[in-house]
């Protein structure tokens, strides 16, 4: 039998690597005064696409359950950084909202996201990065089109 190699499979690597992104990301973070943990920005990155979004949304697009959200955005708001609003056609819902210091904090994480990538993409030419993202991005449709059984942007508009 062949000895399983995980570095051979997109699953284990980008697993691994995302992983990796978080623990390297938070340090910075706690140094920079920041009490939210890493995993919170992917719910800022969709605040910043698209500010009122509701809670539900935000379990679906993050891909995490009601109890992972609900403590994710507890961070958040503890930080300052959200505002959780009734949903005015579901009273049991929230709509999540930016504040000024979480439309601030886009600058703060662009930026040392870039910064991240320069790091770790030095060795990678531009057109070797755009086949990447575009294999990633391809990979992620079809699966949150086998997991939701809806294309993942397709609701983003009605939000």
């Amino acid at each position: 039998m062949v000895k399983f190699n995980p570095y051979n499979h997109f699953g284990f690597l980008t697993n691994r690597v995302a992983r990796l992104i978080v623990k390297a990301v938070e340090p910075d973070m706690e140094t920079d005064g920041h009490c939210f943990p890493a995993s919170c920005i992917g719910i800022l990155a969709e605040l910043w696409a698209k500010d009122g979004i509701s809670q539900k949304y935000l379990g679906t697009a993050m891909i995490k359950n009601k109890s992972s959200i609900t403590k994710m955005l507890l961070a958040l708001e503890s930080d300052g950084l959200i505002e959780k609003m009734d949903d005015p056609e579901d009273g049991r819902g929230k709509i999540i909202y930016l504040t000024q210091k979480g439309r601030d904090m886009q600058q703060i994480i662009e930026s040392k996201s870039g910064e991240m990538e320069e790091m770790l993409l030095t060795d990678c030419s531009k057109a070797e990065i755009v086949i990447a993202k575009k294999v990633m991005a391809e990979m992620y449709e079809k699966l949150y089109f086998k997991v939701n059984g809806h294309n993942p942007f397709e609701n983003r508009n009605k939000e």
